[in-house]
């Protein structure tokens, strides 16, 4: 019983709930070289957002198959996986969705520092705040 809610709430916790965003997170994979429709999303949080609501930051987690060319007379290399760390930047009033991912969640940490900006933030475990990324 215990493993099974703790499965649902796993499930819970990697659920997106946006689909326009979650689509727009793939489409970005797919043109970066990863195969973005089968990429495993995690973590999808809100973790700034700007007052009434039109302006919303969200971070992910992602683990991608890259994307590896392979001539027609040699045998398809094994399959490569990456784990990537993102943000989601989705402003409702002109419906864009920008999205970024890096190798390294400190440089999503910098991002995050611009583009939160004058913004609402979470704080505490799933937040990006600069105290409380690591600490010391």
């Amino acid at each position: 019983m215990f493993s099974f809610l703790k499965h649902l709430r796993q499930r819970w916790d990697d659920w997106c709930g946006d689909r326009d965003m979650e689509m727009a997170i793939r489409r970005h994979l797919n043109q970066n070289g990863f195969f973005g429709q089968s990429a495993k999303l995690k973590n999808v949080r809100c973790v700034a957002v700007q007052r009434p609501g039109w302006l919303q930051v969200f971070r992910f987690e992602a683990s991608v198959r890259i994307r590896l060319e392979s001539s027609d007379d040699q045998p398809d290399p094994p399959p490569q996986y990456r784990d990537l760390f993102g943000l989601v930047r989705d402003d409702i009033r002109r419906q864009i969705n920008t999205v970024r991912v890096f190798d390294d969640p400190q440089q999503r940490q910098e991002l995050f520092a611009r583009w939160s900006d004058g913004l609402i933030c979470l704080r505490g475990a799933h937040g990006l705040q600069q105290g409380d990324a690591v600490s010391e």
